[in-house]
Formats: C-alpha cells, sequence, structure tokens
C-alpha cells in the first residue's frame, strides 16, 4: 500500500532540513522500497527551495523526482482561485505517479518570508493527502527539554493538521554541539564524532533519542560546518580574492585566530585561520607557528586594503608552502565573523560529492529501524480530503465528455461557470438566452467565449417541442395556447430538450427558486418508477472530511417511507463518488433516549431501510454529534456500527436540514455542492440562490457524472 509521508519545516535552517531529507530518501532506496521525491513548489518568485531534488538530479539515487510548481508571484497564494488551482496542480502531478511506488516523500517548503502563507500551504498538502509527518526542528536548544519541544509542535499544528494525532511519526530536532572550551567557533570534529556517532542502542540509552515516548530524535549538529566546506563556497561568500591555482580544498574548521586560543596541531592543519591585519600580536603568533612547519589549510586576512600591508603579505608569504591559499578581504574582522554564521542559511553546497557521501552516512545513524515496524504507520484510513474529492469528481467528468444545458445563460455567475468547465473540459456547455445580450454581458465583464460554448436563443426553438409537450402533459388536457405559455419558460424548454436527449442533464436556480426548477422536471421528466418521490443531498466539503446532508431541499416534512426513500436514493448516489456509505438517521435522540412522534418516525424509517437493504449501514435515530464525533458516538450509542463515522447525514424534516445545511455552509465558509436532485429519471440540479461560480463549477460536474452513470444507479 502507498505510503505518503511528509517533512515539515519548524524554525530550521536549509542545511538541516535538506540534509534530513537526503538521508531519509537514501535509507528507503537502501530497504529497495520504490520510493518517489515531491518537493510541491520548489519556487516561489526568486526564492529557490529545491536543493533535495538538484541533489537527486546529480547523483545516482535511483529516486524518481516528481517535477515541481513554481510560483512567480506570491501574491497568488493569497488569491482564492489561484490558490486552488494551485493545488489542484499539485494534486494532479501526486496522481500521474502513484503507479509503482511505495512511498512518496514530499518535501514541505521552508518558510524563508512571509512565513503564515507557506505555513498554511504545508498545512493544505499534509491534510490533502493525509500524509505521515515527520517534523524537522532546531527548537531543542540548551535550555529546551524533549518534553518541551514536542509540547510545541503539537501547539502549532494542532488545529491545522487534522489527523494530527495518528499521523505525528517522529521530529528530528538539530541539537547544537559546543567544544569543551565553549568556543563556537574552534570546532573539533573528531571530538563530534567520537562523541556522538554511536550504535542506535547506545544513543537511545544516552537520552539523545527517545523515539517511543516523546517522538523526538535529537540530532547533533555544529553550529555551521558539520562535515566540512569546500574553500572556494567560502571565499565567494566572504566577498575574498580567489587564488587562480585554488582547487577543492575542504575545510574542516574556521578558527577566527586570538591569542587566547591553544592551538592543536591537528585541528590547525585541517581549518581556515582568520585573524585581523591589524592585530600585530596575533600577525607574530601566526608567523611563529607556520615557522615551526605547522600549516593549515587556508589563511584569510580581514581588514586588508591594498599597499598598506603589502609588507605583511610579502612577510607571511616567505613561510608558507604551496598547499596553503592566502586570502584576504576589506571586511573587518567583527563582520567576517558575524556573517560566516549564516554561510548555510539560504543555500546547500550541492556540488561537494564528500559532503553529501557525509551527510547521507551521518543521518542514516539517527534513523529508527523500526520506523515503519507500528501498524499505524503502515495500513492506511481510507480517506478522502475536500480537494481530492473534488479533483475526482473534475477529472471523472472531464473522461465522459457530456453536454450540460444552462436555462440561465445571462447570468453572470453561471456565465462565468460554465466558460471555466468549458475551458477544463468539464463539460460542453449550451447557454440558453438571448445570444446578443449574452455577447455583451460577457464584453462588459471580460470573459472569452469560446467555441466550446454554444449559446441557443429560446425564441428560434420554442415552437418545436408544442407538439411533444401537449402529448406528455395530455393527461391534464394542456392545449396548444397553453403549451406555447409554459414554453416561454426557459426552465420548461430546457426540461423539453433533455426529454428529447438533445443534452445530457440541466444546471439551473441561481436566479430561481427550488419549486420553479423541479416543477417542469416532475412534470415532463418525472421519478424513477421505484421511488415515489424526489429528494436532494448537499455535498458537504468540510476541512476534515466529506459528508453529504440530505434532505435539505425538497420535502418539507416526509413519512417514514419517504424518509426511507431519500435514506436508499442518498445512499445510491454517494456511491457515483466512491463514497462508502454510513448513514445516520438524524433526531433530537439518540436510540431510546427519549420519545415522541419525531423520534418514532425516524427509527421505523431506519427499519424499514434495514428490511429493504441489509448490508446497508445505517443506524437511526442518532444525534447529530453522536453521528459524526467518534468521541460522543462512541459514548452514547458504543453498539453503534455508524456512530461516530457517519457520512451520509438524512435530516428528518426540511426546516431541520436546510436550517443545518446553511448554517454548517455559512459558518465554516465551506464549499457545498447542491442541491443534487435524486430519484429523478435524468439528472437535473438545482443551485442555491447564493451559489459561488466555485458551486456552479462542481454542481455541473456532479451533473456530469449522473448523466454518464443513469444505468448503474437504477
Amino acid at each position: 500500500m502507498l505510503k505518503i509521508i511528509m517533512s515539515i519545516p519548524i524554525n530550521i535552517d536549509i542545511h538541516f532540513f535538506t540534509s534530513i531529507n537526503i538521508g531519509l530518501l537514501n535509507y528507503f532506496n537502501n530497504k529497495k522500497l520504490r520510493c518517489k521525491f515531491f518537493k510541491p513548489v520548489s519556487q516561489i518568485e526568486n526564492y529557490n527551495f529545491n536543493y533535495t531534488n538538484n541533489i537527486l538530479n546529480k547523483y545516482n539515487f535511483n529516486i524518481k523526482s516528481i517535477d515541481s510548481i513554481k510560483i512567480n508571484d506570491i501574491s497568488l497564494l493569497n488569491n482564492d482561485t489561484s490558490y486552488n488551482n494551485i493545488i489542484e496542480n499539485i494534486i494532479e502531478k501526486y496522481f500521474q505517479n502513484i503507479k509503482d511506488t511505495d512511498i512518496i516523500l514530499i518535501e514541505g517548503i521552508i518558510p524563508l518570508y512571509i512565513e503564515q502563507i507557506l505555513f498554511k500551504l504545508n498545512c493544505d498538502i499534509a491534510n490533502i493527502f493525509d500524509a505521515k509527518i515527520i517534523f524537522v526542528t532546531s527548537m531543542f536548544l540548551k535550555n529546551e527539554t524533549l518534553k518541551k519541544t514536542k509540547s510545541i509542535i503539537d501547539m502549532i499544528f494542532k488545529e491545522k493538521i487534522f489527523n494530527l494525532k495518528s499521523n505525528y511519526m517522529f521530529s528530528f530536532a538539530k541539537k547544537l554541539f559546543i567544544n569543551q572550551n565553549n568556543n563556537p567557533f574552534f570546532y573539533n570534529i573528531n571530538i563530534f564524532k567520537n562523541f556522538f556517532l554511536k550504535k542506535e542502542k547506545n544513543i537511545e540509552n544516552n537520552n539523545l533519542l527517545s523515539f517511543n515516548k516523546e517522538k523526538i530524535i535529537c540530532i547533533p549538529w555544529l553550529k555551521n560546518f558539520v562535515f566540512g566546506i569546500d574553500l572556494k563556497i567560502i571565499c565567494k561568500y566572504l566577498d575574498c580574492n580567489l587564488p587562480i591555482d585554488l582547487k577543492y580544498s575542504n575545510i574542516k574548521y574556521i578558527i577566527f585566530f586570538s591569542k587566547q586560543i591553544f592551538i592543536n596541531k591537528e585541528f590547525f592543519v585541517k581549518s581556515l585561520i582568520i585573524i585581523s591585519i591589524k592585530d600585530n600580536n596575533t600577525i607574530k603568533k601566526i608567523y611563529n607557528i607556520l615557522s615551526k612547519n605547522i600549516f593549515c589549510k587556508a589563511i584569510l586576512l580581514t581588514d586588508f586594503v591594498e599597499k598598506k600591508y603589502d609588507l605583511i603579505i610579502k612577510k607571511i608569504s616567505k613561510i608558507i608552502n604551496n598547499n596553503i591559499y592566502l586570502l584576504y578581504t576589506k571586511n573587518n574582522f567583527y563582520k567576517t565573523y558575524l556573517k560566516i554564521q549564516n554561510i548555510y542559511k539560504n543555500n546547500f553546497p550541492i556540488n561537494d560529492n564528500k559532503l553529501i557521501l557525509n551527510i547521507i552516512n551521518f543521518i542514516n545513524l539517527y534513523i529508527p529501524s523500526n520506523i515503519f515496524n507500528n501498524k499505524k504507520y503502515l495500513n492506511y484510513k481510507f480517506y478522502i480530503s475536500p480537494f481530492i474529492f473534488k479533483y475526482n469528481l473534475i477529472n471523472k467528468a472531464c473522461k465522459l465528455k457530456k453536454t450540460i444545458l444552462l436555462p440561465e445563460g445571462n447570468e453572470l455567475r453561471t456565465l462565468k461557470a460554465a466558460v471555466i468547465c468549458s475551458q477544463k473540459n468539464i463539460a460542453k456547455c449550451i447557454l440558453l438566452g438571448n445570444k446578443k445580450e449574452i455577447i455583451n454581458i460577457a464584453k462588459i465583464n471580460n470573459i472569452n467565449l469560446n467555441n466550446n460554448i454554444n449559446i441557443i436563443d429560446p425564441i428560434h426553438i420554442r415552437n418545436n417541442y408544442i407538439e411533444k409537450l401537449m402529448y406528455i402533459r395530455k393527461n391534464k388536457f394542456l392545449n396548444e395556447k397553453n403549451a406555447i405559455k409554459l414554453l416561454k419558460n426557459n426552465m420548461f424548454l430546457a426540461t423539453m430538450m433533455l426529454e428529447n436527449n438533445e443534452v445530457d442533464g440541466i444546471v439551473s436556480g441561481a436566479n430561481a427558486t427550488t419549486a420553479n426548477t423541479i416543477r417542469p422536471a416532475l412534470q415532463i421528466i418525472k421519478t424513477l418508477p421505484e421511488y415515489s418521490i424526489i429528494s436532494s443531498i448537499f455535498i458537504m466539503l468540510l476541512p476534515e472530511n466529506v459528508l453529504i446532508f440530505s434532505d435539505c431541499a425538497i420535502n418539507p416534512n416526509p413519512n417514514y417511507k419517504q424518509l426511507a426513500e431519500i435514506a436508499i436514493q442518498s445512499a445510491k448516489t454517494s456511491k457515483l463518488f466512491n463514497i462508502i456509505p454510513k448513514i445516520a438517521m438524524i433526531s433530537y435522540a439518540t436510540g431510546t433516549s427519549s420519545k415522541g412522534i419525531e423520534v418514532e418516525k425516524v427509527h421505523k424509517a431506519t427499519k424499514l431501510v434495514q428490511n429493504k437493504l441489509p448490508n446497508l449501514i445505517i443506524d437511526g435515530p442518532l444525534q447529530y454529534d453522536a453521528a459524526v464525533i467518534k468521541s460522543i458516538g462512541k459514548y452514547k450509542a458504543p453498539k453503534s456500527l455508524v456512530a461516530g463515522k457517519a457520512n451520509i447525514i438524512i435530516f428528518p424534516d426540511l426546516n431541520t436540514g436546510n436550517t443545518t445545511y446553511k448554517a454548517v455552509q455559512r459558518t465554516s465558509k465551506i464549499i457545498s455542492i447542491g442541491p443534487i436532485l435524486q430519484g429523478i429519471k435524468k439528472p437535473i440540479n438545482d443551485l442555491s440562490r447564493g451559489a459561488s461560480i466555485e458551486d456552479i463549477i462542481y454542481t455541473i460536474a456532479v451533473t456530469v457524472l449522473q448523466s454518464g452513470s443513469q444505468k448503474k444507479i437504477k
């Protein structure tokens, strides 16, 4: 089963974060797991984040990288439409790469700036894919305990990542290492290795790793240089002179030289020595050391002014051998000292082969051997995030190539939705209305009507349906005069076109009441033979999950038989979206906790459905909280298969259903698709008069699915 793992940075530098991701990828590769790497956004404006991907491309990791998105303008993340397009693009790239894959490692975006926007994007991506989370942080500093670090992570992400508790695998925390002299600039790499690079068992015994209890893995990390750094990188970063003969030279230590520093020969020979050319005492000391044939890798003189210090340069040059590089910079000693601290803050030396190899071997020591032994990290529950639900809906609709009729062709939101549906190949849309008027509205609002959108003027076609409408309504003695009158209503005309199989479905209601949308359907299309009523559902795309609410638009006060029908219709409709129905029949009481006429109605409806469809998972009466909240459901209805897990909510009457759906939709600011009509022979769907353009687009997509699956849902 495919596993999705996402590494999320918290208060961290690129060097450490990239190192962890390279180490994890190498670990998965060595375990013979088919792994892919995905950096959803590799670049925002001029900031490039994709160091891990660049390393994978440069070195033979045998791991495929999924193409990333580049965002040229950060403001796009603040625009809902642009943001949704970015998310759709990310999801599309994901689905294109899931075949023949065991693990996808998603690397979160490092928030170099505008942190709140990028933080939201990281959390949204984690939620979309229900990813197992690995946090990478440098919060574990000298005065912070493992427990405090974990509490901070929990506090930051508790409300943002919905399944955090079950998806939080562990954290890699950067623990800064200071040598025994407490000098952060005099690094002893050998002491560092001997002290920290122990077998995993010993690491656990020294409390450097506490995986089971706190899920924090502490990795000792020198402030800037863990594995050394190429001298060329240092020269370019510090604006030094670049010697013509400068070859690859790996600097293990950087020593800001002063007379107080004790020199160990072993350290000195692998170091870059930085001294101020103004400090005569230090110059003398370095001269004496060099005179004893104790050589370093390079010497950098700060505060350098040409000609003024030529004699000192000549003096030192006389005693250094050809393997020592003499460098100089105009910057003063203190400025150089400050600058060197951030040399790896926003970049990664991908051209340093030895560095990459050292990183891989080092990180491998800290990856728990039981990383995937825990069942909760292996067995992914069936989950559809709202973003993926929308993606799947659009993707399925695109494959069916259906034609949807929009009777309110001159309504601005409908017009914009039709254009988007055409651009994305969701459906071929026909606009019903005066052609000149529609074209004029499009021009005023800068809407480009492409060739895939057809405009039909009702005046030119109404007479084509008079006789057939009279035949359909012969039992009501409809005459020609009244037929002509009915066909002046665009909804009646559109319904006749659907009955005539000229279109595959209808979406209307942005400017009309539900009654005016449904009436022609009831009179002309009529219900399926097995049903006595038409009902409706709303697909509620909540932040944490997808719920179906029914019936919130059609039946004011259904009796228990009609309520049972609504439940059955909703269960069948849910299968269009690959939702395995778990139906909660809602009441003001759970089980037998209270009695009353309305409670009894729900009870009888539930029993009727269970008798008709014994394999359907349904329970009632249930209170709403018991139906959707796991802890409450377990308490109020411990034996229920639905309580706390319901994905289809059947309300007892229209007053309850309509009020609840609007309250949830408006207060949560979520997308609500519907009302979707069910129980009718051919797909006709109503729109809320407050529908957004996005609502209309998804309603059109649902109508396409209904038209493509009519035989399956009978």
